[in-house]
Protein backbone atom coordinates (compact mmCIF):
# COMPACT_ATOMS: atom_id res chain seq x y z
CA UNK A 1 0.00 0.00 0.00
CA UNK A 2 1.50 3.58 -1.21
CA UNK A 3 2.01 6.26 1.41
CA UNK A 4 -0.69 8.44 0.04
CA UNK A 5 -3.18 5.67 0.53
CA UNK A 6 -2.14 5.44 4.22
CA UNK A 7 -2.38 8.85 4.38
CA UNK A 8 -5.98 8.98 3.09
CA UNK A 9 -7.13 6.01 5.44
CA UNK A 10 -5.75 7.97 8.33
CA UNK A 11 -7.55 10.97 7.30
CA UNK A 12 -10.90 9.05 6.91
CA UNK A 13 -10.18 7.18 10.39
CA UNK A 14 -9.94 10.74 12.04
CA UNK A 15 -13.16 11.87 10.59
CA UNK A 16 -14.83 9.26 11.41
CA UNK A 17 -13.94 9.75 15.06
CA UNK A 18 -14.12 13.40 15.04
CA UNK A 19 -17.33 14.11 16.51
CA UNK A 20 -17.87 17.87 14.86
CA UNK A 21 -20.17 17.55 11.74
CA UNK A 22 -18.15 16.35 8.48
CA UNK A 23 -18.46 13.88 5.37
CA UNK A 24 -19.49 11.23 7.55
CA UNK A 25 -21.21 12.94 10.37
CA UNK A 26 -24.33 15.33 9.69
CA UNK A 27 -25.18 18.06 11.64
CA UNK A 28 -28.18 16.67 13.47
CA UNK A 29 -26.42 13.53 14.29
CA UNK A 30 -23.26 16.15 15.95
CA UNK A 31 -26.01 17.81 17.59
CA UNK A 32 -27.10 14.65 19.29
CA UNK A 33 -23.52 14.31 21.28
CA UNK A 34 -22.28 15.75 24.11
CA UNK A 35 -19.07 16.46 24.64
CA UNK A 36 -16.01 17.45 27.48
CA UNK A 37 -12.45 17.51 26.71
CA UNK A 38 -9.76 16.90 29.74
CA UNK A 39 -6.59 17.78 29.87
CA UNK A 40 -3.56 16.68 31.91
CA UNK A 41 -3.58 14.62 35.16
CA UNK A 42 -7.88 15.08 34.87
CA UNK A 43 -7.21 12.71 31.49
CA UNK A 44 -4.98 10.37 33.16
CA UNK A 45 -7.50 9.71 36.25
CA UNK A 46 -10.96 9.86 34.19
CA UNK A 47 -9.29 7.52 31.21
CA UNK A 48 -6.60 4.94 33.03
CA UNK A 49 -4.80 3.47 31.06
CA UNK A 50 -6.49 4.89 28.11
CA UNK A 51 -4.64 8.30 27.53
CA UNK A 52 -0.89 8.83 27.29
CA UNK A 53 1.06 10.47 29.69
CA UNK A 54 2.79 13.40 30.02
CA UNK A 55 6.12 13.49 28.39
CA UNK A 56 9.10 14.67 30.65
CA UNK A 57 9.85 17.89 28.51
CA UNK A 58 6.37 19.09 29.68
CA UNK A 59 5.73 20.99 26.21
CA UNK A 60 2.79 19.30 26.22
CA UNK A 61 0.23 17.24 28.15
CA UNK A 62 -2.47 14.55 28.14
CA UNK A 63 -5.44 15.69 26.09
CA UNK A 64 -8.81 13.61 25.49
CA UNK A 65 -12.40 14.55 23.76
CA UNK A 66 -14.92 12.10 25.48
CA UNK A 67 -18.31 12.31 23.70
CA UNK A 68 -21.36 10.32 24.56
CA UNK A 69 -24.82 10.33 22.83
CA UNK A 70 -27.38 12.84 24.59
CA UNK A 71 -30.15 11.25 26.61
CA UNK A 72 -32.59 13.95 25.40
CA UNK A 73 -33.08 15.08 21.80
CA UNK A 74 -32.97 18.21 20.75
CA UNK A 75 -35.69 20.37 21.77
CA UNK A 76 -36.74 18.31 25.14
CA UNK A 77 -34.54 19.84 27.24
CA UNK A 78 -35.36 23.22 29.05
CA UNK A 79 -33.86 26.10 26.21
CA UNK A 80 -32.07 28.11 29.25
CA UNK A 81 -30.64 24.48 30.20
CA UNK A 82 -29.62 24.40 26.24
CA UNK A 83 -27.87 27.59 26.27
CA UNK A 84 -26.19 27.33 29.39
CA UNK A 85 -24.55 23.87 28.52
CA UNK A 86 -23.27 24.82 25.06
CA UNK A 87 -20.61 27.29 25.84
CA UNK A 88 -19.93 26.07 29.32
CA UNK A 89 -16.84 24.47 28.78
CA UNK A 90 -15.59 28.12 27.41
CA UNK A 91 -16.99 29.94 30.16
CA UNK A 92 -15.96 27.91 32.95
CA UNK A 93 -11.93 27.84 31.44
CA UNK A 94 -12.27 31.25 31.24
CA UNK A 95 -13.15 31.94 34.78
CA UNK A 96 -10.71 29.44 35.83
CA UNK A 97 -7.74 31.21 34.12
CA UNK A 98 -9.32 34.59 35.28
CA UNK A 99 -8.93 33.53 38.95
CA UNK A 100 -5.55 31.50 38.66
CA UNK A 101 -4.24 34.90 37.19
CA UNK A 102 -5.93 37.99 39.24
CA UNK A 103 -6.01 36.22 42.30
CA UNK A 104 -2.53 34.33 41.92
CA UNK A 105 -2.13 35.03 46.06
CA UNK A 106 -4.87 31.91 46.59
CA UNK A 107 -2.91 29.33 44.83
CA UNK A 108 -1.33 27.75 47.77
CA UNK A 109 -5.54 26.97 48.74
CA UNK A 110 -7.91 24.59 48.58
CA UNK A 111 -10.43 25.20 45.88
CA UNK A 112 -14.25 24.21 46.72
CA UNK A 113 -16.98 24.46 43.59
CA UNK A 114 -20.45 25.00 44.17
CA UNK A 115 -23.04 25.59 41.58
CA UNK A 116 -26.29 27.34 42.33
CA UNK A 117 -28.65 26.42 39.33
CA UNK A 118 -32.32 25.70 39.47
CA UNK A 119 -31.61 22.60 37.60
CA UNK A 120 -29.65 20.36 39.83
CA UNK A 121 -28.59 17.82 36.89
CA UNK A 122 -27.28 20.97 35.06
CA UNK A 123 -26.02 22.43 37.77
CA UNK A 124 -23.83 19.16 39.11
CA UNK A 125 -22.61 19.52 34.97
CA UNK A 126 -21.25 22.71 35.64
CA UNK A 127 -19.43 22.11 39.30
CA UNK A 128 -17.78 19.62 37.36
CA UNK A 129 -16.76 21.35 34.41
CA UNK A 130 -15.22 24.25 36.42
CA UNK A 131 -13.35 21.76 38.75
CA UNK A 132 -11.68 20.57 35.47
CA UNK A 133 -10.86 23.94 34.34
CA UNK A 134 -9.53 24.46 37.53
CA UNK A 135 -7.18 21.64 37.94
CA UNK A 136 -5.81 22.47 33.93
CA UNK A 137 -4.64 25.66 36.01
CA UNK A 138 -2.90 23.72 38.72
CA UNK A 139 -4.92 24.46 41.37
CA UNK A 140 -5.81 22.14 43.76
CA UNK A 141 -9.63 21.08 43.76
CA UNK A 142 -11.92 19.36 46.65
CA UNK A 143 -15.17 17.59 46.30
CA UNK A 144 -15.67 18.68 50.01
CA UNK A 145 -18.58 21.25 49.85
CA UNK A 146 -19.55 23.48 53.24
CA UNK A 147 -23.15 22.98 54.80
CA UNK A 148 -25.58 24.76 56.27
CA UNK A 149 -27.71 24.18 59.28
CA UNK A 150 -31.60 23.88 59.16
CA UNK A 151 -31.83 27.68 61.15
CA UNK A 152 -29.41 29.29 58.65
CA UNK A 153 -31.06 27.68 55.51
CA UNK A 154 -34.60 29.16 56.91
CA UNK A 155 -32.86 32.28 57.56
CA UNK A 156 -30.72 32.99 54.24
CA UNK A 157 -33.62 31.67 52.01
CA UNK A 158 -36.16 34.44 52.79
CA UNK A 159 -32.95 37.01 52.01
CA UNK A 160 -32.45 38.91 48.80
CA UNK A 161 -30.11 37.01 46.50
CA UNK A 162 -27.19 39.46 46.81
CA UNK A 163 -27.16 39.62 50.58
CA UNK A 164 -28.08 35.66 50.87
CA UNK A 165 -24.46 34.59 49.62
CA UNK A 166 -22.86 37.12 51.68
CA UNK A 167 -24.73 35.85 54.80
CA UNK A 168 -23.85 32.18 53.54
CA UNK A 169 -20.10 33.36 53.34
CA UNK A 170 -19.59 34.29 56.54
CA UNK A 171 -21.62 31.47 58.23
CA UNK A 172 -19.36 29.11 56.37
CA UNK A 173 -16.02 30.68 57.67
CA UNK A 174 -17.72 31.18 61.30
CA UNK A 175 -19.02 27.50 61.64
CA UNK A 176 -15.65 25.98 60.09
CA UNK A 177 -17.43 24.68 57.03
CA UNK A 178 -14.59 26.64 55.54
CA UNK A 179 -11.14 26.45 56.81
CA UNK A 180 -8.55 29.50 56.73
CA UNK A 181 -6.85 27.15 53.79
CA UNK A 182 -9.76 27.28 51.73
CA UNK A 183 -11.50 29.15 49.13
CA UNK A 184 -14.99 28.27 47.40
CA UNK A 185 -15.98 29.63 43.97
CA UNK A 186 -19.47 29.58 42.89
CA UNK A 187 -21.45 29.38 39.54
CA UNK A 188 -24.52 31.36 39.68
CA UNK A 189 -27.59 32.42 37.75
CA UNK A 190 -28.51 35.59 39.25
CA UNK A 191 -31.93 36.04 37.46
CA UNK A 192 -33.92 33.29 35.87
CA UNK A 193 -34.78 35.04 33.12
CA UNK A 194 -30.79 34.78 32.00
CA UNK A 195 -28.16 32.13 30.52
CA UNK A 196 -25.41 34.20 32.05
CA UNK A 197 -23.28 32.04 34.60
CA UNK A 198 -21.93 35.09 37.55
CA UNK A 199 -19.07 33.66 39.25
CA UNK A 200 -18.55 34.38 43.43
CA UNK A 201 -15.77 34.08 45.71
CA UNK A 202 -15.93 33.00 49.32
CA UNK A 203 -12.85 34.03 50.91
CA UNK A 204 -12.24 34.02 54.77
CA UNK A 205 -15.45 34.60 55.58
CA UNK A 206 -16.26 37.50 52.64
CA UNK A 207 -18.14 37.16 49.56
CA UNK A 208 -16.95 39.05 46.56
CA UNK A 209 -18.09 38.85 42.98
CA UNK A 210 -15.58 37.95 40.33
CA UNK A 211 -17.65 38.58 36.94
Amino acid sequence: MTPVVLSLLSVFGFLTRDPAPNLFRGRDDARRLECVRWFGKVAERQLPGRVAPAKPSGVTEPEALVCRGRLLRPGLRDSRDEAVLRELESKVSAVASQVASVRADLSGRTWLVEAFYPNPAVGTKISFALKSALMRESLLVSDRLPLLSATDLEIITRLPPNEAYDVACHRWHTTGQLLPSDVLIAQIVRDRRETNLHTGLCIDGRWSWVR
